[in-house]
């Protein structure tokens, strides 16, 4: 597994929209090589999952966009990509601190706040997946964040110390060709059980919020699709995609 990424490329930039876009736009047509990664220090229109964005503060944090290419997944298990990102970024931050999930989808936390989000964008040829661009927003360094922001925390606030910016994208490539590995190997049990060991709140009763309202109950685990799969307090078995049920806090 370990040569998976032997001819990725590392691209630097200053100020982008945005690292997705820019990867998209100007170099997943040429070649791209994959684990190839676009790292900037800004994003000045920096996207999160659906309408929301990202807010970074320039050169504190890890803002990048890795490409894989993985035509060997059906579009109908993409949701597998998602895992194994949110792994392996759960990993990088597991050996900073602990108490580590993965909120889903595809968000980072450590307890109750949150270090890590990430934006997946697909290429659907035919059946299968010709490329993903990998969004990666990790809080490293930044000590102050917008008041907007419900619950971010970074490295240097559990930790107290500064971090590298290139040890922590070097360590992360590393750990996302070990898990993208898994993938392409088809090692889905072990995938599965990874994610939901780590899954936020999983099996824990509490309370969350479905059209406005709320309710109470407990994640029971995934689709292969990415619906959560959610018992309310009648023991009702329900289904739901991404925004259709949020989290109370």
């Amino acid at each position: 597994m370990g040569n998976l990424f032997k001819n990725k490329q590392i691209v630097r930039l200053d100020e982008v929209d945005s690292t997705n876009s820019i990867l998209a736009a100007k170099y997943i047509n040429r070649g791209f090589p994959e684990g190839s990664v676009i790292i900037a220090k800004s994003q000045s229109k920096g996207r999160g999952q659906g309408q929301n964005k990202w807010q970074s503060e320039a050169g504190k944090n890890l803002t990048c966009s890795f490409v894989l290419y993985p035509e060997f997944l059906a579009a109908s298990d993409q949701f597998y990509i998602s895992k194994v990102i949110s792994l392996a970024v759960a990993d990088l931050v597991g050996l900073y601190t602990d108490n580590v999930s993965i909120k889903w989808p595809n968000d980072i936390y450590v307890d109750d706040k949150k270090i890590a989000g990430l934006l997946i964008e697909h290429t659907i040829e035919r059946n299968n997946i010709k490329a993903s661009i990998i969004g990666v927003g990790l809080n490293v360094n930044q000590k102050d964040f917008p008041s907007n922001l419900p619950n971010p925390v970074s490295l240097l606030k559990i930790t107290k110390s500064k971090q590298d910016l290139d040890e922590i994208l070097e360590t992360l490539t590393n750990i996302l060709e070990y898990r993208y590995g898994l993938l392409k190997n088809k090692d889905f049990d072990v995938i599965d059980e990874n994610y939901l060991n780590l899954l936020y709140r999983y099996k824990k009763f509490s309370l969350f919020e479905v059209n406005g309202k709320r309710v109470a109950g407990s994640i029971e685990g995934v689709e292969p699709t990415g619906e959560l799969i959610f018992k309310n307090d009648k023991s009702e078995i329900l289904r739901f995609g991404y925004k259709e049920i949020e989290y109370v806090l």
